[in-house]
């Protein structure tokens, strides 16, 4: 007698579903995200609520375990977290010449005590990889699939440089805020720039951390010795927005030229979407 043919699998609540397929994080959603992100930092804005540098530590934990618990229940692809591919580091010889700069002038101008280097680094740590896994692991990867490389690349500088806007809560430290914040869109091409050529974003954390412990140290070395530059202390903005675009510029001019190859499959940080030369996934 002929054995029945075994009955197909069926779903049950008590066995083991099929795996589902990983599904990109949608506009949606990543936009859904940032509005945690940015509830999670908002308390960095009041510095009478955190303490300033000291306490920076703990909004951007909360904002880094948001992120994470997010990519450990959804498993987005495209955010860029395997190594960077090697040989990539020489590409970015000039963003990386602003680092002994930065280290010089803080030696030349008498240091910063060990306790408040520590305590910066501390709170450094959090905000790179906070605002990496944000903007350049999850809003570009978003952006880059409905909207093409380039409005993609701007969009996501754009909102980077926007958050910077909250470090000026009070009219004496508005014009230095948006200076910091179009300073900053520029250090955010950089940024992508390296997602991008490298295909990873850990070389943009460190290089995140690295830049924000190199420019917050040079203005503490600068503040503790009494010799704040005369542009800092300058109230006009618009010479507080030159001197921060000046310094900066070539970095982010350097950074367009280095994604010039956007949306034609050559680069490995790059992923499937309108416009794009990488195929579909």
């Amino acid at each position: 007698m002929t054995p029945d043919p075994p009955e197909p699998p069926r779903n049950s609540p008590w066995g083991r579903s099929p795996a589902r397929p990983r599904r990109p994080l949608g506009i949606p959603g990543a936009l859904a995200l940032l509005g945690l992100w940015t509830l999670a930092t908002l308390a960095n804005a009041f510095p009478g609520l955190t303490g300033g540098v000291l306490l920076a530590p703990l909004p951007q934990a909360l904002a880094t375990i948001i992120l994470l618990t997010a990519l450990a229940i959804f498993r987005w692809p495209d955010t860029a977290l395997g190594l960077p591919r090697p040989g990539t580091l020489r590409l970015f010889w000039l963003p990386l010449l602003y680092l002994p700069l930065f280290a010089a002038g803080i030696v030349a101008t008498g240091g910063i005590p060990a306790p408040l280097l520590i305590s910066l680094t501390a709170a450094m740590v959090w905000v790179a990889l906070s605002e990496e896994l944000m903007f350049r692991g999850l809003l570009f990867p978003a952006f880059r699939r409905r909207l093409g490389p380039w409005p993609a690349i701007w969009l996501t500088s754009l909102l980077f440089g926007a958050i910077h806007l909250g470090n000026g809560w009070t009219a004496e430290m508005q014009g230095l805020a948006l200076a910091q914040s179009l300073a900053a869109v520029s250090t955010g091409l950089v940024l992508l720039a390296m997602r991008l050529r490298s295909g990873s974003i850990w070389l943009p954390m460190v290089y995140h951390l690295l830049w924000n412990i190199g420019s917050f140290g040079l203005d503490l070395a600068l503040t503790g010795r009494g010799s704040v530059p005369g542009w800092l202390a300058d109230p006009d903005p618009l010479v507080r927005i030159a001197v921060s675009l000046g310094f900066v510029l070539p970095n982010g001019l350097y950074a367009l030229w280095l994604m010039r190859g956007v949306g034609r499959g050559h680069l490995p940080g790059d992923v499937a979407g309108a416009g794009s030369g990488v195929g579909s996934r």
